[in-house]
């Protein structure tokens, strides 16, 4: 096998090494975590999502395992509207939208190597949200969806999650949820349990958390300002449609063979070509938010991740062995910008 054809079989996951398939199959379950919780309901706000959300969250550069000494560095991009329609007294329909990019730039890339620089991600939604007596609360929430390269389009960008959460309020301090989530992407049905908790002790401190999405502890001051710890788990699943990774071994098969590798590459192998790769993280640091104006918040974190990877797959859905990679920690900063729906 020629060296820029070994590179153009990799370079889509970006990395080398083990890991199984499940973790991959996780970061899509994060993924959707963290996706369903933009329009799941609150406990505040008559259970509605804010309305508007933008943020970039940057991390340097890191190096890759293979092909050293290449250097990834990711910057991430997100945006998501949301329009409360109310349908009733106690029944809102919300419908929305979401873009996120992953951005990814290369220092020190050896030759052949494929920089596949962007990952994109578009869902739109339509969320249901009934209060109920006796303060209950349902929310049921769809989202149909596209991820990938977008480098070409067909239906294994295709994807589809939902949500259903009840939740229960029992005092002005304390709301408890619970419920499911489920997502259907490459060819591959991924349910998972969801728990809620809001609890505000006191005027001055918030615990929220969202599982498995997030948990965040808050202090607040005057309506105005916010400081406290954010821990989240995230990731996605993007498909692979770039030519130099199509048209290369092993996903197609070769005119010639090159003698000096034991792999015959006039034959192509389906179960080691990536169709798709997935990619989670886990963060924790600190985080400010301050009221601009209005409803309107200006947000920043800055921490630490505590687990990276990615893991290609095949259009079975399974890991392909020897593909995987876990890529160092570091540091990370986040700012973005919420407009929250008024509380009255």
């Amino acid at each position: 096998m020629r060296p820029a054809d070994r590179a153009a079989a990799r370079s889509a996951a970006q990395l080398r090494g083990g890991a199984p398939c499940r973790i991959a199959r996780t970061a899509r379950l994060l993924a959707l975590a963290a996706l369903l919780w933009v329009l799941a309901p609150g406990a505040a706000w008559a259970q509605l999502p804010d309305l508007a959300d933008l943020s970039a969250q940057y991390m340097p550069g890191a190096a890759l395992e293979d092909p050293r000494p290449t250097r990834a560095q990711v910057t991430s991009y997100e945006a998501s509207v949301n329009v409360p329609l109310p349908v009733g007294e106690k029944t809102f329909l919300i419908p929305g939208a979401m873009y996120h990019v992953e951005a990814v730039s290369y220092a020190d890339a050896l030759p052949g190597f494929d920089q596949l620089r962007a990952f994109h991600s578009v869902d739109v939604s339509v969320l249901f949200v009934q209060l109920l007596p006796r303060d209950w609360s349902l929310s049921l929430r769809v989202a149909p969806g596209l991820a990938g390269d977008f480098e070409g389009f067909d239906g294994g960008l295709a994807r589809i999650s939902a949500l259903g959460l009840v939740t229960h309020t029992l005092s002005e301090q304390l709301v408890l949820g619970g419920g499911a989530l489920a997502s259907f992407s490459f060819g591959t049905f991924l349910p998972l349990p969801a728990a809620y908790v809001d609890w505000t002790p006191t005027p001055y401190l918030r615990l929220e958390a969202f599982l498995p999405g997030f948990a965040t502890a808050k202090l607040l001051f005057s309506d105005r300002v916010e400081l406290g710890l954010r821990a989240d788990l995230a990731g996605n699943a993007y498909a692979v449609r770039d030519a130099r990774v199509a048209g290369a071994w092993p996903c197609a098969a070769q005119p010639a063979d090159d003698p000096a590798t034991e792999p015959d590459e006039r034959v192509a192998r389906p179960e080691r070509c990536v169709d798709h790769i997935a990619y989670s993280v886990a963060t924790a640091g600190v985080t400010l938010g301050v009221r601009a104006f209005g409803t309107v918040w200006l947000t920043a974190q800055a921490g630490h991740t505590l687990f990276r990877r990615f893991e290609p797959m095949n259009a079975d859905d399974d890991g392909i062995p020897g593909e995987g990679q876990s890529i160092p920690d570091v540091l990370f900063f986040r700012a973005g910008a919420t407009w929250r729906i008024p509380k009255s």
